[in-house]
């Protein structure tokens, strides 16, 4: 396999990783992949960003936890609010471009602290979608490194999680409410009516005009004033723009404008 700088890049074996060195090898200025692994095995200080991006990943649970403080602290409880006004009885959630799906498990971790009596009430679904069989295979399987799920508090580990050797496996209580799916974010969406988006470092791929087509489209399958929520270094632009509002900039949250 392509070896580059001591890292057996098949050891990835799937194609999530190959996202990561796309984003090394646009930052870098290297035209193509080929360019780009050059540069990997003559350049030490490019080497050490390629396993920087490789392995800091190591995809976690509650990645970027002021995100999650956010959303558990202000977005649930305006999501419910709303609900409790509508009369709405469903609860949708959607991660999209969800890899090993952490995120999506994450987001029903919260669901279970926060409303709890809520899911009693309410029919709950977090929908987890992405492009890759084996990224959605590892999700359905919910088995994680200990690394994964260290920042998780000890008693969330211990009421949602099942260690198995030296990994840990999601129990039912989150994996009734998750469905993870294939589909790409350039095709049009299967569900409607979601009350979060969760739509962290895909964009960062697109082009600009790609990315408003994107945004357009979650918007559409958004319920009025329902969320969306990007990655840190990403934002709305274009024609997005007019229809989503910021409601907390640095965790990178907007809601869909009331028109």
């Amino acid at each position: 396999g392509l070896a580059a700088g001591g890292i057996d890049l098949n050891r990835y074996k799937d194609r999530c990783a190959l996202r990561r060195i796309a984003v090394r090898q646009r930052a870098s200025g290297a035209a193509d992949l080929r360019a780009y692994l050059t540069l990997v095995s003559r350049d030490p200080i490019e080497r050490r960003q390629l396993v920087k991006a490789l392995t800091i990943h190591v995809s976690q649970f509650l990645r970027n936890p002021s995100t999650f403080q956010a959303i558990q602290r202000d977005v649930l409880p305006a999501i419910l609010a709303e609900k409790d006004r509508t009369g709405s009885r469903a609860l949708r959630f959607w991660s999209a471009g969800c890899a090993y799906g952490e995120e999506a498990y994450s987001l029903a971790v919260l669901l279970c602290e926060t409303a709890l009596e809520a899911l009693g009430r309410y029919s709950a679904t977090i929908y987890g979608t992405d492009i890759e069989p084996e990224c959605l295979r590892a999700a359905r399987e919910g088995r994680y490194p200990a690394a994964s799920i260290k920042s998780l508090p000890a008693r969330w580990r211990q009421r949602y999680f099942a260690p198995a050797g030296v990994e840990y496996v999601v129990g039912p209580e989150l994996r009734r409410l998750v469905h993870f799916k294939r589909h790409s974010v350039l095709d049009p969406v299967p569900f409607g009516r979601i009350d979060l988006v969760v739509f962290r470092n895909v964009l960062i791929y697109m082009t600009d005009a790609l990315q408003e087509q994107v945004l357009l489209r979650i918007h559409g399958v958004l319920n009025p004033g329902g969320y969306l929520i990007l990655g840190k270094v990403e934002g709305v632009s274009g024609a997005a723009k007019e229809v989503f509002e910021a409601v907390n900039v640095p965790e990178r949250i907007y809601r869909k404008r009331a028109h």
